[in-house]
C-alpha cells in the first residue's frame, strides 16, 4: 500500500485550502476533511472559543491528535489548518503518509481576505492584522517549504485555475509525485 495516499493543503489562514480542498474532492470523488471543522465539531465549540478557555497549548494538542485519526483515513483529502506544521511530529506525520500541496499568498493580499472575517481568531494582540502575517509567514515558511511536494501562489489565481493545474500535473506530469 502507498503510505503516501492522501493529498493534503498546508499554507497561511486565507490562502485557500478550503475551497481548493472542496473543488479537489469533487474532482477526484474523494472525501474531504478540514482539520478545524473535525476539531469544532469534536469540541462542540469554535476554535475561536477553545484558544479563549484552554489556550494555544490545548488547541495544538487537540489539532495533533485530530491529526493522527485523519493520518489514518485512505485515499482522501484533507485541508489543514494554518498552524498545524509548527510541531515536528505533525510535520512527520504529514510527509508520511501524505501528497502535500502548499498554497501561499502575498501577505497583503492575506490581510484582505481574512480582515473581516471574525470567525478569524487573532494570533497576536500587540501587532497590527498586516504584521501579525508577515511574522507568522516568515516563522512557517521553513515549514511549509520542508513538506510541499509541490506549490501554487493563490495571490491573483483563481482557485479553479489551480485545481486545473493539480489535476492536469497528476495526470500528465511526474507519476512520482502523484497521489495514488
Amino acid at each position: 500500500m502507498n503510505k503516501r495516499n492522501n493529498i493534503v493543503l498546508i499554507g497561511f489562514r486565507g490562502t485557500g485550502k478550503t475551497t481548493l480542498a472542496k473543488l479537489l474532492g469533487k474532482k477526484l470523488k474523494r472525501k474531504v476533511f478540514s482539520s478545524d471543522t473535525v476539531i469544532e465539531r469534536n469540541e462542540r465549540r469554535t476554535i475561536a472559543s477553545i484558544i479563549q478557555k484552554n489556550g494555544w497549548k490545548y488547541f495544538r494538542d487537540v489539532e495533533s491528535n485530530v491529526l493522527v485519526k485523519l493520518s489514518n483515513e485512505n485515499g482522501v483529502i484533507i485541508d489543514c489548518g494554518g498552524g498545524i506544521v509548527l510541531r515536528k511530529k505533525n510535520r512527520e506525520l504529514l510527509k508520511r503518509h501524505s501528497f502535500i500541496i502548499l498554497l501561499y499568498a502575498s501577505a497583503g493580499m492575506i490581510e484582505s481576505r481574512i480582515a473581516n472575517d471574525e470567525n478569524r481568531i487573532r494570533l497576536s494582540k500587540k501587532k497590527s492584522l498586516f504584521e501579525e502575517i508577515e511574522s507568522q509567514l516568515f516563522q512557517r515558511k521553513k515549514y511549509y517549504d520542508e513538506l510541499a511536494d509541490i506549490r501554487f501562489d493563490t495571490t491573483q489565481t483563481p482557485s479553479k485555475i489551480i485545481l486545473q493545474r493539480i489535476i492536469s500535473r497528476f495526470i500528465k506530469g511526474d507519476s512520482s509525485r502523484r497521489p495514488e
